[in-house]
């Protein structure tokens, strides 16, 4: 029977595609956990890590039409929204003022209507009226909006970097593999893309977190040649910030509603996902319990299977509720999470600077 030592030992020597498809098929998930938990304290010791953070969706309208997605709306249909740059602006500074939030997470979706002179004063208003630091949107919202205004990836980058943009949020990665993404995402960038273009973020100096939504219709291949084309541009760049398996809520979803999903994964499953993230990324890369997806009882958990941030308290987010994810949550009720796995809690910014804490 595989030990905990065993998959520590394999882990160490770097797990190639076989040995990380092994482990995640054949080894119990308190071997896993054990395993990532030990590596994870020997990398990282006991702190685990959050950002106090506001997320704001500049717009719902998006053309993508993904079934995984319950937040979306359409053009022209009822319910779609754009937000003004004053809007905006005044809303992060209604959090800064309540909260003390440093971090304003923002992304939308696919918007037809959109113009590059949009995003200009978007950024521009939030950084000249807020003290905070922007991250987002996402890696699929920079090559829909590059190629719906006929420019380079890297010609949107710079122009939302030079306007205040400091980083990018890690969402549209979902499954990198192609088979996967053309059940729950078939009209988003190919993973490969997805990669090139956080490759050239990474190259001008705008850091990027790393998603993986888990819990549709992926297997275990498909899972560990994720988080090792993560790893590998992590190897080639250093450029991302924190890994994040985000667990899929089916509920108001078109894959729900067919019958491709059944309903939720099990906590098993979540536990073993962040095992193997731990075991395959060592110390390259933090990895996250992201207690919106998983709730937070379990995050606790995971804290102790290789997990050592919790993303951030995440302050208006919508898109992840609005598939059925329970959101609520304070610094102090992140902090108690830490403590009860017996971790060290630690505020931190976006670029995973401490604020306060060990």
């Amino acid at each position: 029977m595989l030990k905990p030592e065993d998959a520590i030992e394999m882990a160490i020597d770097g797990l190639d595609r076989n040995d990380a498809e092994f482990l995640m098929r054949e080894a119990d998930v308190f071997t896993l956990a054990e395993a990532a938990h030990r590596i994870s304290r020997k990398y990282f010791g006991d702190v685990v890590t959050f950002v106090n953070n506001v997320v704001v969706n500049y717009t719902n309208i998006c053309v993508a039409k993904c079934p995984i997605c319950a937040f979306y709306r359409l053009p022209r249909q009822t319910g779609g929204y754009v937000k003004t740059a004053r809007e905006v602006a005044l809303m992060v500074r209604q959090f800064v003022e309540k909260y003390g939030v440093t971090e304003l997470h923002i992304n939308g979706g696919f918007n037809p209507f959109l113009t590059p002179e949009y995003f200009d004063e978007l950024f521009k208003t939030v950084k000249r009226e807020t003290p905070v630091t922007i991250k987002g949107p996402t890696i699929a919202e920079v090559d829909y909006y590059a190629s719906l205004w006929k420019v380079s990836v890297g010609e949107v980058l710079s122009r939302w970097r030079d306007a205040g943009l400091d980083a990018i949020s890690g969402g549209g990665a979902e499954i990198f593999a192609e088979e996967v993404r053309r059940v729950i995402s078939p009209h988003k960038i190919s993973g490969s893309r997805w990669i090139e273009i956080a490759e050239i973020a990474h190259n001008l100096g705008i850091p990027s977190n790393a998603t993986m939504l888990y819990g549709h219709v992926e297997n275990p291949s498909h899972v560990v040649d994720h988080i090792l084309r993560v790893r590998e541009l992590q190897e080639k760049t250093s450029g991302f910030l924190l890994f994040i398996p985000v667990k899929y809520n089916p509920e108001n979803t078109e894959l729900y509603k067919k019958g491709v999903v059944k309903g939720v994964a099990s906590a098993v499953y979540d536990v073993k996902i962040v095992a193997m993230a731990r075991l395959i990324l060592l110390d390259k890369l933090k990895v996250a319990a992201y207690w919106l997806s998983v709730g937070k009882k379990l995050a606790s958990i995971l804290l102790q299977a290789g997990a050592n941030d919790l993303v951030g308290t995440m302050y208006n987010e919508a898109v992840l509720t609005s598939a059925g994810a329970v959101h609520k949550t304070t610094i102090e009720e992140l902090t108690a999470l830490a403590i009860e796995a017996g971790k060290v809690p630690a505020l931190r910014d976006t670029f995973h600077r401490l604020i306060s804490g060990s």
